[in-house]
């Protein structure tokens, strides 16, 4: 007889984007409710490249989440966002290549994240009823 042992991070993995999705559920729900909404035809998200939400694994978990809701049909579009970066010294914005926190422009190390490190709805296409 052979034990079998999961793929924890895989799992894990799928249960933060499944809480993830669940509030996107919330949110496109409240959303269509306020504008009283028979239909909602494409939700737009955005992912930040440093936000730690696995794009395929959030995908996977909007399909669970939209059956039997208002967006069941709904296309479900997510973008990437890269992470830009804001030099101290220089004031320059760049991209945060390899996960290095260096300032492309000038070389310092005295950058902070401006974008790129969240995930969010971007926008909600709906149908009202009428």
């Amino acid at each position: 007889m052979r034990g079998y042992l999961s793929d924890r991070r895989f799992t894990e993995s799928i249960m933060h984007e499944l809480s993830l999705a669940m509030n996107v559920k919330e949110i496109v729900e409240e959303a269509a409710q306020q504008n009283g909404a028979t239909k909602v035809n494409r939700i737009n998200l955005a992912v930040g490249e440093f936000s730690s939400v696995s794009i395929d694994a959030l995908e996977f978990a909007m399909e669970v989440v939209k059956k039997d809701s208002i967006f069941e049909n709904a296309a479900i579009v997510i973008r990437s966002e890269k992470t830009i970066l804001e030099c101290a010294e220089c004031g320059s914005n760049t991209v945060m290549a390899d996960y290095i926190f260096v300032c492309a422009e000038c070389g310092s190390g005295a950058v902070r994240i401006v974008s790129g490190d969240r995930m969010y709805v971007e926008s909600i296409d709906i149908e009202n009823g009428g």
